[in-house]
């Protein structure tokens, strides 16, 4: 048997080695540090695995592993429902429940109907692969099921993904609309899911075009194509987009609350954790209380006589709770004192430079930057969502 290997074949097994790849650094850092990734991980590998299957199939390679016959309809109901649940995790900001194990009951109804095929030996596997190998419409209709009849598998999948894409679409928007003022690591999620969504489309769409006027083998190829392209895409999000997919202030709304904290006991050497805790509490005690922040030319030598403490304490306490040196500490507070004043009203007509006078700020430049810092947008921008 002829072995079909070219430069298609050749692109498709270059993104397969790096959806496996990148698919576990998201798993790992999903399971580490960011749990509404790992349905994202486990999508990846899935349609990865997926591909290889296809690749076999396309290439002829299937007659080495024949154990692989109609594995790619099981990848393709595992990941079916991973990018809705992605979704999910990430805008509810939760992790697995008993209840998603409903989202396996069309892979078990596939599992039953062809246990019969799935469970034979290479070489019955290898007479089946010989007979449809030439005709991949012939593959398509899963004619080998116990119980159910030609055409419903392949149909089924296609109906099934796109309703979990119009679920997912509806979820979405619902989230942006929710969204009174969208942080910049929400700008970039949302960019992503438009992207992701786009890919998803042309998965399932064409099947739709197929039973009108696209021929079959145009379906599969676009099919395939878009799959591949989703598998790159992803993968490339890595390098360009970390925070998607290593869990960096990835959770929405006031990034402040999200601020990362840098290790509790990272040089912690002459006063003990707990001395560290009640000097926290008293700085922020005395900042609040006196509006200190205010002051425009106010550094940590003028904090350190006010709350009588070393400078030096009171700069390991802020790097070991709140991971921020004291110049972050205090813009922080310039910006949190801003947006209270924001959201009640006031500076309305004021201009930016005003603003950021009335926060303590030097210039114009400084208090945009602290914005935007831990907020996401611009002093303006932050003004105009909430009015809207």
């Amino acid at each position: 048997m002829e072995i079909n290997f070219d430069f298609i074949s050749l692109v498709h097994l270059a993104a397969i080695l790096l959806g496996i790849v990148s698919s576990a650094v998201i798993l790992y850092f999903g399971f580490k540090a960011h749990p509404a990734n790992q349905p994202l991980g486990l999508g990846q590998l899935s349609i990865s695995l997926g591909l290889f299957v296809s690749f076999s199939l396309v290439s002829q390679l299937i007659v080495y592993w024949p154990f692989l016959y109609r594995t790619v309809q099981i990848f393709a109901l595992i990941f079916i429902p991973m990018p809705y649940l992605y979704t999910v995790f990430y805008i509810r900001k939760r992790r697995w429940r008993w209840y998603d194990l409903l989202h396996a009951l069309p892979l078990l109804i596939y599992l039953v109907d062809y246990w019969d095929v799935l469970s034979m030996s290479s070489a019955q596997k290898l007479l089946l692969i010989q007979q449809e190998i030439n005709d991949l419409d012939t593959m398509a209709k899963f004619n080998q099921g116990k119980f159910i009849g030609p055409g419903f598998h392949h149909v089924f999948r296609t109906v099934l993904f796109s309703a979990y894409w119009v679920a997912q679409v509806i979820l979405f928007v619902k989230w942006v609309r929710s969204q009174s003022s969208i942080t910049l690591q929400n700008k970039v999620w949302r960019n992503w899911m438009l992207v992701f969504l786009g890919c998803q489309f042309f998965l399932w769409f064409p099947f739709y075009l197929s039973l009108f006027w696209l021929d079959k083998s145009t379906t599969y190829y676009i099919t395939n194509s878009f799959s591949v392209g989703w598998v790159m895409l992803s993968s490339l999000s890595l390098f360009f987009f970390p925070s998607l997919l290593y869990g960096k202030s990835y959770e929405g709304g006031n990034r402040i609350k999200n601020f990362t904290k840098a290790l509790k006991k990272t040089q912690i050497s002459e006063i003990d954790e707990k001395k560290l805790e009640d000097i926290i509490q008293e700085m922020e005690r005395k900042m609040e209380v006196e509006k200190l922040f205010l002051n425009a030319k106010y550094s940590i030598h003028d904090f350190s006589n006010d709350i009588n403490l070393p400078a030096y304490q009171i700069s390991k306490s802020l790097n070991a709770f709140k991971g921020l040196s004291f110049i972050d500490f205090i813009n922080q507070k310039r910006v949190l004192f801003c947006v209270k004043k924001f959201k009640e009203g006031k500076w309305s007509n004021y201009t930016v430079e005003a603003i950021a006078a009335e926060c303590g700020f030097n210039n114009r430049n400084s208090f945009t930057n602290a914005f935007k810092k831990f907020l996401g947008s611009s002093p303006t921008e932050y003004r105009e969502n909430l009015k809207n």
